[in-house]
């Protein structure tokens, strides 16, 4: 057991390396002996544990969109909110992984990006979008009292707030005009309301 959490640890300490590469260079330029370096690895120590660079960034992207779920669930696990404040909080931490935090955006373009080339890792892109349009669509359904036109509306609504908050992520990224967002934020809380 001591030897698979020692593996964990290193696979861990070698994912957090590729990140850092990865906010500071894009992925087309970011080789296995950069992230070794990075890591205080050999190439050949890198690749006992990631024998390629498809399964480094498979485990790259399992590990950022696991986390951002499992924060984004724990976040309203446990407390007891109405649901205008499950909304809330939902919306204020989708603004915080995706707006605010520049680094996540960087990590987020860049997995996209290698996402065109791969079909691999663009299932997993997808199995995220997927997981996360149910997020907003559980929190709109939630909102409406679980009344709505149907699954369709539900869907649509959610996939426009998730088209909202990635895409502004990446422009104000890109070209930052410091979105207003308490103005965001009642934009959205109104969009989910919308009949």
């Amino acid at each position: 057991m001591k030897k698979e959490l020692k593996i964990i640890k290193k696979k861990k300490h070698i994912i957090e390396a590729l990140k850092r590469c990865l906010e500071r260079d894009v992925y087309s330029q970011v080789s296995l002996e950069d992230v070794a370096k990075e890591a205080g690895f050999s190439k050949g120590g890198l690749r006992h544990y990631f024998p390629t660079r498809e399964e480094l960034y498979v485990a790259l992207i399992e590990n950022f969109f696991n986390q951002i779920q499992r924060d984004q669930i724990g976040v309203v696990q446990g407390l007891d909110l109405d649901k205008n404040d499950r909304a809330l909080i939902t919306t204020l931490f989708s603004i915080e992984k995706f707006l605010l935090d520049k680094k996540n955006m960087r990590i987020l373009i860049n997995i996209i990006l290698y996402g065109f080339e791969d079909e691999k890792i663009r299932e997993i892109i997808k199995k995220f979008i997927r997981n996360h349009l149910g997020l907003y669509a559980s929190t709109i359904k939630d909102l409406k009292g679980g009344v709505a036109d149907g699954d369709s509306e539900i869907q649509f609504i959610a996939r426009i707030t998730q088209v909202i908050l990635l895409f502004a992520g990446i422009l104000e990224y890109i070209d930052p005009i410091n979105v207003d967002t308490p103005k965001l934020i009642e934009f959205l809380l109104k969009l989910y309301k919308h009949d």
